[in-house]
């Protein structure tokens, strides 16, 4: 008998956004605000942005968002609590952090150069300090520290808001886009 328990999901849907329009919408938002300081080393974050700007995508995070959410076995219906623009330079990153008060979180990816940084998950169980790294024969989910998820243009990302997540240095001479948001 194997009993798994304990488990986190990640889930990714690839989606049909106008992406020309949202990186432009994106860029344009940038120019007219100033950064909120947040997890981000660098990197511009937009704060809380009105979804209606990005109407289509917002109906889509709440479709899948509330899908998402039913695999956890809870009767309510999740809304938009708020959602915001990041953009990311050269050397700009996220350190780890979860979001409070939300119930699933989520990144939804714009424009994605090569080398601009992974999204990456932290293990909630110090297991670095049972198993040692040189007798790791190959990392799988059962005994990674972290797990890494190359992002895709136009794919939205899904995870429950309390697991850790980071977002790796961007290697590119280009920016890295992304539209952050929580469900409650």
């Amino acid at each position: 008998m194997e009993i798994s328990l304990f488990q986190i999901i990640i889930e990714g849907h690839k989606l049909k956004q106008d992406l020309s329009f949202l990186k432009q919408k994106s860029l344009e938002i940038e120019t007219q605000s100033t950064t909120v300081s947040k997890s981000n080393l660098g990197g511009f974050n937009s704060g809380n942005i009105d979804p209606i700007i990005f109407q289509e995508l917002s109906k889509e995070i709440l479709h899948y968002g509330n899908l998402f959410f039913k695999k956890f076995n809870f009767k309510d219906e999740l809304f938009l609590d708020n959602i915001w623009i990041n953009i990311n330079r050269y050397k700009d990153s996220n350190l780890f952090h979860t979001h409070p008060f939300s119930k699933i979180s989520g990144v939804f990816y714009i424009n994605v150069p090569k080398n601009c940084g992974d999204l990456i998950f932290k293990n909630p169980y110090q297991i670095d300090t049972y198993l040692l790294k040189h007798k790791i024969h190959s990392y799988n989910q059962y005994n990674s520290q972290e797990w890494h998820i190359t992002p895709e243009e136009n794919v939205l990302y899904l995870f429950p808001s309390w697991i850790e997540h980071r977002v790796g240095i961007n290697l590119s001479n280009e920016e890295r886009i992304s539209i952050s948001f929580n469900l409650s």
